[in-house]
């Protein structure tokens, strides 16, 4: 953990520790089965998430706006991406390993080289600040998402960036109510109104592509200078995982998860 009278870090600090934490994330998403690694990675984004708001409660709101666009949607990307991982627990028991045991366990709750396989496990809360996740309803997607703080009032959130479709917007447990005003406008129907469909259909769609990149077997490594074809799975330090959409004479257009698509130069 940082000592409390270290100095928050500059952008370009923080730029070079995003590509570091990339690296670890990657190489996690790799060797999932190798404890050391993924726990690496895990402690990599905690210090990340950790230093990038002492950066921007460091700075002026104007630059704190700079300091967003730069940097902030790499760390939300980094962040959702180690979400995916095993999860470490703080500490294991030998005799409560279930791999260890005699009949070993049951297949939900068994622990590859202690690393928890367990569905139910609580992780603890931690103190809603900016660069936190925080549950809010995104009235794009029509649904309740996990999106990231980027504005506070007090230790109040105020404005969060879904992770979903990328909008910025106010925080709100629930969808807003319809004034009487509306209502009256409607002919008094008070019955829900429809989820947007194309809103459902694009959160539908990132959401599987999320789920067939994160469970690839045969990814790689994103290199300029090698050669690509429509379909494959590849891995970028910067945006993660991602989908090969189209082949160009001298790039890649690629669709990830969280970023959308993407254009990449190639040699």
């Amino acid at each position: 953990m940082d000592a409390p009278d270290t100095p928050p870090p500059t952008l370009d600090q923080l730029n070079a520790e995003i590509r570091e934490v990339a690296l670890q994330v990657h190489l996690a998403e790799e060797r999932k089965d190798e404890r050391d690694v993924v726990a690496a990675a895990h402690a990599g984004v905690d210090r990340l998430s950790r230093r990038y708001r002492d950066l921007i409660q460091s700075l002026s709101p104007g630059e704190q706006l700079r300091a967003e666009r730069a940097l902030g949607r790499r760390v939300i990307d980094l962040k959702r991406l180690a979400s995916l991982l095993p999860k470490i627990p703080t500490s294991v028991k030998p005799e409560s390993t279930p791999d260890r045991a005699a009949d070993g366990g049951a297949p939900e709750n068994r622990r590859i080289t202690g690393v928890s396989w367990s569905h139910d496990r609580r992780v603890p809360t931690a103190k809603l600040g900016v660069g936190a996740d925080v549950e809010s309803w995104c009235g794009k997607c029509g649904q309740t998402t996990t999106p990231c703080i980027v504005g506070m009032v007090g230790t109040d959130p105020k404005q969060v960036l879904c992770q979903v479709c990328g909008s910025r917007h106010t925080h709100r447990t629930g969808p807003a109510r319809r004034s009487t005003a509306t209502t009256a406008v409607a002919g008094g129907d008070d019955r829900p109104r429809a989820l947007d469909p194309e809103a459902q259909k694009k959160a539908a769609g990132l959401r599987a592509l999320g789920e067939e990149v994160a469970t690839a077997t045969t990814v790689r490594v994103f290199d300029p200078k090698e050669r690509y074809k429509a379909g494959e799975i590849i891995v970028h330090a910067e945006f993660g995982r991602g989908k090969i959409e189209n082949v160009l004479r001298s790039s890649l257009l690629v669709r990830f998860p969280i970023g959308g698509l993407k254009s990449l130069m190639l040699h």
